[in-house]
């Protein structure tokens, strides 16, 4: 810059500032003055070299960045669009309204280098943003992305902003919605591996995730849900062209669970490897079918505090709260023993058996045991979403082994107890609310009256329930059933 200042300095004395010697001695330039002038003509220069790619002939510039855009970033544009030069915010073509194979693109921006304008055959691109795409995959557009992946990214960076992935299945229908706040992927040449990273939104849940993969086919799966508490971190290892095995590990709330797993014929064989739940031990084995997907699952908790399961916040409720397994598309099996030998708790056993079928989910079965008491069992049981509510409807028999025990455990007066041996009734509750409405109450068979209907209805505020308020509402039902 000194040097410009200084030439542009000579070229002002010797030609337009001659008259300088003939007509006043004192008058001269300052040095601020001529700063400002040589900035401006530098500045004034270079938006002009910035300017020189819009004398570049069109269609052989629009065909020079589709194969670029095809050879070094894998991406292939359809022949029909329209480009435009675009020097701010930094030299770029700006493509509207373009589609490829996977996706309808609103604007995509091929950054340039700025080395050499002079020479139109040597146009270089920096990086590529998109922006307002429309991704649609199928299954066989992510087998295509693994294949993919096992090559090295360009390591130029491709952005994506405002954007939504539309999962589908193979009848095209879309199954999921993938919100892309902001994405990219490159190779890091420094760490010598594939990088994909995204923020976005599914089913209105915030998450991150970040991908990676080295060429030996060593991969990485980072995935973070704030509002869920959840992160997932999942390593995989290609062993050869039909195995491959992994550890996953998933943090959520105050549980971890690691597993590992083994991959065949998109079969996944899995088993717990040191998880915990709420601090408690927790062993589990399974198999997975991928497609269709197909989950049959034994957990076994040991010491876990199974009030805990009921609580609003707990890990149950939360996923069921997700609306991840409303899908029809998914099948699970799943039983789950519980062992308790915490104090003060109602249960000493439960056994869960969830099932989900074409979107329809069901607890039926499921048995929950007081080794002194009896034991309470589920039936027609149905969990749905209705008017924004998330209900579950069932169907409870509770078993009373032991009437004394039962009677000692609520602490009630020896001349109220009666000789009660079942217990039926129907419950729904609604998970958002944790509200609870008791229904079709029959004790040995026999129908309550209506001043028990109008006690029951104490319980309905699950928020405001504890083990307290029960027992005293329980004597007073007690009190109210003539036996």
């Amino acid at each position: 810059m000194k040097k410009i200042v200084k030439n542009f300095n000579n070229f002002i004395k010797k030609t337009i500032f001659k008259v300088e010697n003939k007509t006043n001695d004192k008058f001269d330039v300052s040095n601020f003055s001529k700063y400002i002038i040589a900035i401006i003509v530098v500045l004034f220069i270079y938006i002009f070299y910035l300017s020189i790619p819009l004398l570049y002939d069109k269609n052989s510039v629009q065909n020079k960045i589709v194969t670029k855009l095809s050879a070094e970033f894998n991406i292939n544009l359809s022949n029909s669009f329209d480009i435009s030069y675009r020097i701010l915010p930094k030299p770029h073509y700006l493509i509207k309204d373009t589609k490829t194979t996977l996706a309808e693109i609103k604007d995509l921006a091929v950054y340039i280098s700025q080395n050499n304008f002079f020479n139109k055959d040597s146009i270089r691109i920096n990086k590529v943003v998109i922006e307002g795409a429309n991704f649609s995959l199928l299954k066989d557009n992510f087998k295509t992305f693994y294949k993919y992946s096992e090559n090295k990214f360009s390591k130029k960076k491709i952005k994506i902003n405002n954007s939504n992935i539309f999962l589908k299945n193979n009848l095209n229908e879309v199954i999921s919605i993938i919100k892309i706040s902001n994405a990219f992927l490159f190779f890091d040449e420094k760490n010598l591996f594939n990088l994909f990273d995204l923020n976005g939104e599914v089913f209105n849940i915030p998450f991150k995730l970040k991908y990676q993969n080295t060429l030996d086919l060593q991969k990485q799966i980072e995935i973070k849900a704030p509002g869920l508490k959840l992160e997932i971190i999942n390593r995989f290892f290609k062993k050869d062209e039909d195995l491959s095995n992994g550890i996953n590990n998933i943090s959520i709330l105050s549980s971890d669970i690691n597993t590992k797993y083994n991959i065949k014929d998109q079969i996944v064989i899995f088993q717990s490897a040191g998880s915990r739940v709420y601090n408690s031990k927790i062993a589990y084995n399974g198999q997975l079918a991928i497609n269709p997907f197909d989950l049959n699952l034994k957990i076994k908790l040991y010491n876990y505090k199974i009030s805990n399961l009921f609580t609003p916040n707990s890990i149950f409720n939360e996923f069921i709260k997700s609306g991840l397994l409303f899908n029809e598309n998914i099948s699970v099996h799943t039983l789950v023993n519980i062992e308790s030998t915490k104090k003060d708790e109602i249960f000493n056993e439960a056994k869960i058996d969830l099932r989900i079928l074409n979107g329809k989910i069901s607890f039926d079965n499921s048995i929950f045991i007081n080794n002194n008491i009896g034991l309470i069992e589920v039936s027609n049981s149905d969990l749905f979403l209705e008017n924004d509510k998330l209900i579950l409807s069932a169907n409870l028999s509770i078993d009373i082994k032991n009437t004394n025990r039962l009677y000692s455990f609520l602490n009630t007066n020896k001349r109220l107890r009666k000789n009660i041996k079942n217990i039926k009734l129907n419950i729904i509750y609604d998970f958002l609310s944790n509200e609870i409405v008791f229904k079709n109450i029959k004790i040995d068979d026999n129908e309550v009256s209506d001043q028990f209907l109008n006690v029951v209805e104490g319980f309905n505020d699950n928020n405001s329930n504890n083990l307290t308020k029960s027992r005293k509402l329980l004597n007073e039902l007690i009190n109210l059933y003539a036996g």
